[in-house]
């Protein structure tokens, strides 16, 4: 249940609380990290609204009103939650703190009010750790403003990229979170293609998605691999946003070769070759292929010529379960190997790509029934908390399913399509509810939390 919170200037030291939130004899109330020792009330007058008193707000280091939640455990009444989003790339702007993300930020971080509870964005140099204390961004009627509040009950990891979050400070910084301070994160790292598949090539329910894939592609690899599929996929294990990915081709006479890429100039490029060999060596000679998966090539249907895959976004609810928030389809931009915005990709909705109703309704069910059973595969295997995973799966010319990658930072490209906009709303704020429900879960039952 959500309730208003109200700061009041009578009284020292107490907290009143409405009828329906069963006190059992906890003697102080906690926001966050920090806890005071208080009176605790219980009032008749009203349903939905406690009331703190100024003192105990400051001394809890409240910034303001709002509107919360409240978790028990034997002796505290927590008050909020208070949701740290972990990120990087701050400037010296109060209307653009976060430069070109700060709009992202502000959308998340506005629907707070609808969920209950505190939500802050922060970075490396806003931890104060002698006062264990952050001056944390918070988005309010105001605009940006920034407060002094004690450790957060979660935090969400959104740091920009990969290269960012290798860095030994920011590793240093979520070890010591995650581990002194007993802080769960959730989606706290990048996902890497290779460790992701390995991991759901273990669990009966993923493999029936899985593209035959290896890691270390070798010459001989890639055309054992040619011989069964006709065309593969040679992509980094780390990479994202379609960056150096290559499709290499067979032709039906086994004589010539054909690679397509994007190259340094963000051109798309199809090369041809009279041998494996000679593609090999031009192309990969210098790149250290064990960084690099190939994948089995799929005919995937098409849209107006152009191939088609789905980018499916599933949330944790507020109730720590699975849902399919968004679907959209992308197809591929002329001569481009993927179907990334950046490559000339272009965004649909499953209504334009699939004009008959049953065949939609069909496809529509078997995109969340993959979507959702990866989910919880990759959630089992994984053994950290995941609030939301944004899943390229493809759709072969036989009508089956296949997973290409899984992202725990998904891009919100998809919601440029203006009949995809009320589902971007939908992924903030289910983002924001399974902070939440973490909260309440490591407040209320600490022991079924995985750190």
């Amino acid at each position: 249940m959500i309730y208003t919170l109200k700061i009041s200037e009578k009284g020292q030291k107490t907290v009143w609380l409405p009828s329906n939130v069963p006190i059992t004899g906890q003697t102080q109330a906690m926001f966050g990290s920090y806890s005071e020792p208080c009176l605790l009330i219980s009032s008749l007058d009203t349903q939905n609204e406690i009331t703190i008193t100024k003192d105990l707000a400051k001394k809890l280091k409240i910034p303001f009103s709002s509107y919360i939640c409240v978790f028990l455990d034997e002796q505290s009444v927590h008050l909020g939650p208070l949701i740290g989003i972990f990120t990087a790339g701050f400037r010296r702007s109060n209307i653009r703190p976060i430069g070109k993300r700060t709009f992202f930020f502000a959308k998340l971080l506005s629907k707070e009010k609808q969920v209950g509870g505190f939500a802050f964005v922060f970075g490396a140099h806003h931890i104060n750790w002698e006062t264990g204390t952050i001056n944390g961004y918070f988005y309010t009627e105001n605009g940006w403003e920034q407060f002094e509040v004690p450790f957060p009950n979660v935090i969400y990891n959104r740091l920009p990229n990969r290269r960012t979050e290798n860095e030994t400070t920011f590793q240093q910084i979520k070890h010591k979170l995650k581990n002194e301070y007993l802080i769960p994160w959730f989606n706290e790292s990048f996902f890497n293609k290779w460790e992701i598949y390995r991991l759901l090539q273990k669990h009966p329910s993923a493999l029936p998605y899985l593209p035959e894939t290896y890691a270390h592609p070798t010459e001989e690899i890639v055309q054992m691999l040619l011989e069964k599929y006709e065309h593969v996929y040679v992509k980094p294990s780390n990479g994202s946003l379609g960056l150096s990915v290559y499709q290499i081709i067979q032709a039906k006479d086994k004589k010539i070769y054909y690679c397509r890429y994007r190259d340094e100039y963000e051109q798309n490029r199809l090369r041809k070759f009279t041998s494996l060999s000679s593609l090999w060596s031009e192309i990969f000679a210098q790149k250290e292929m064990e960084h690099y998966i190939v994948q089995q090539g799929i005919p995937l249907i098409r849209y107006k010529g152009r191939q088609v895959d789905f980018r499916i976004h599933t949330n944790k609810n507020k109730n720590g379960k699975w849902q399919v928030s968004a679907i959209a389809a992308k197809a591929a931009g002329k001569g481009s190997v993927t179907t990334h915005i950046n490559n000339g990709g272009i965004v649909k909705t499953l209504d334009e790509i699939f004009e008959h109703e049953q065949e939609r309704c069909i496809m529509t069910e078997k995109l969340k029934e993959a979507a959702l059973t990866l989910s919880q595969c990759l959630e089992e295997k994984m053994g950290i908390a995941i609030g939301e995973i944004g899943f390229d799966i493809g759709i072969d010319q036989k009508g089956e399913i296949w997973l290409f990658e899984a992202n725990s930072k998904p891009g919100r490209s998809i919601f440029t399509h203006p009949d995809l906009k009320k589902y971007e709303e939908l992924t903030t704020i289910l983002s924001l509810e399974y902070g939440v429900y973490l909260s309440e879960q490591i407040i209320t039952k600490p022991e079924a939390i995985i750190t």
